[in-house]
């Protein structure tokens, strides 16, 4: 099994997400799911159960009737979480209270996962 991004009391942020929607959330890892089938295409993926760690975020989920449904928390496979370390001098509460600290994270994420 290769190394998860991600462990239990994490602050993560959320990339790649198959609904765009998902992609830059804030979230606090609570739980273990487990292995979990996500997607019609996609072998079980490693999934935690999470938390949003802002006021303004939500988890999209697509039903397969079409129905998008909204959450304050639920699952996540680890392959779209990446965990946050906050900079030097900088608590995880500073990182989730600031917008602009939010910003700036998403923006240095991209920039480095960028090809």
């Amino acid at each position: 099994m290769s190394k998860l991004n991600c462990s239990v009391g994490d602050l993560a942020i959320t990339v790649f997400c198959k609904l765009p929607e998902n992609t830059g959330n804030i979230v606090r890892v609570k739980s273990a799911v487990g292995y979990r089938r996500w997607g019609a295409n996609e072998m079980p993926l490693y999934t935690w159960e999470v938390e949003i760690a802002t006021e303004s975020g939500w988890l999209a989920y697509e039903h397969s009737t079409g129905y998008l449904e909204t959450q304050k928390e639920g699952p996540v496979p680890d392959k779209y979480l990446r965990r946050i370390t906050p900079t030097e001098g900088c608590s995880t509460e500073e990182l989730v209270d600031s917008e602009r600290l939010r910003q700036r994270r998403e923006i240095n994420l991209v920039e480095d996962l960028t090809p």
